[in-house]
């Protein structure tokens, strides 16, 4: 199903789109389970392990976080969510985290005023990013592409709209995961990863798309932006894009409905028609 802010799956959108703009994990490549078991994997790594009990029930729950957790940190840079995974684990999984106290930051969700970190937290969240970067790589070679993003990224280079990433992920771990799509990354003309130094604040904050805008050379109004998470959204939307969500089925999609221009289930329902591009995804095989 398709829905439309004006509740018009056929409203035609004055503003010409003249670039694409897509988020990476979550949007054009599957990473969020391995990303999942990454961060599970990574509490071993730092010597602050799961309880066994704990990691038994996650294990049978196909090593994926708790959807309550997941749902909570979608889009967030390292610094903003790894504080808010060492609370949870804290407070429901009775982690240990050597003296340091995290929970507040899962309670208050990030919120930075709550959430303070002295020096040597700050040191446990860069220690505990660098251990999930290494686990995530590790795990890379399994990456598939989300289903249709082959498809769509084809269509549009076809025909001939310029694209862009910009993703939270840092540039080391973009360059792990595009390993086995090449083909699919050598269409785009601009990556901005999340470590970018003209990327001063992460999502929410709409400063990655207005570099990947600035980069592309198109107004943020011409560019339509592709997201699964709410956070990525709204950093679109801030920006000045329009914006196209495509959340985890397990999303509640009327969240997005006051951010995003159009929510989809799928990135198979897109039709550039009403954004004045030459392309439809409508009978593309679903191969991906």
């Amino acid at each position: 199903m398709t829905v439309t802010r004006d509740d018009s799956p056929t409203a035609v959108h004055p503003t010409r789109i003249k670039a694409v703009i897509f988020d990476l994990d979550g949007t054009l490549l599957d990473t969020e389970s391995l990303s999942c078991r990454a961060v599970i994997d990574s509490f071993e790594l730092i010597d602050s392990p799961i309880p066994v009990d704990i990691r038994s029930q996650l294990k049978e729950g196909g090593d994926l976080l708790p959807w309550e957790l997941k749902s909570a940190i979608l889009g967030m840079r390292g610094s903003e969510w790894i504080p808010m995974v060492l609370g949870y684990a804290q407070e429901r999984w009775g982690v240990e985290m050597d003296g340091m106290d995290w929970r507040e930051c899962w309670i208050s969700r990030g919120n930075r005023k709550a959430c303070k970190q002295d020096e040597k937290m700050l040191a446990e969240v860069d220690k505990f990013w660098r251990a999930w970067e290494l686990r995530l790589n590790e795990l890379c070679a399994e990456v598939k592409a989300c289903p249709g993003a082959k498809e769509l990224v084809e269509g549009l280079r076809a025909a001939k709209i310029p694209m862009a990433i910009a993703t939270s992920s840092r540039a080391a771990s973009v360059k792990k995961k595009r390993c086995k799509h090449e083909k699919m990354f050598e269409a785009f003309q601009e990556i901005v990863p999340g470590d970018d130094e003209n990327v001063k604040n992460g999502k929410p904050a709409p400063d990655i798309y207005l570099e990947a805008a600035k980069r592309l050379g198109v107004h943020p109004s011409e560019c339509l932006v592709f997201e699964d998470a709410l956070t990525g959204a709204k950093a679109g939307k801030s920006a000045g894009c329009r914006v196209i969500a495509v959340p985890d089925l397990r999303m509640d999609h009327a969240r997005f409905r006051s951010v995003a221009d159009e929510v989809l289930n799928d990135m198979f329902s897109f039709s550039g028609k009403k954004w004045g591009i030459p392309f439809d995804m409508a009978g593309s095989e679903k191969s991906s």
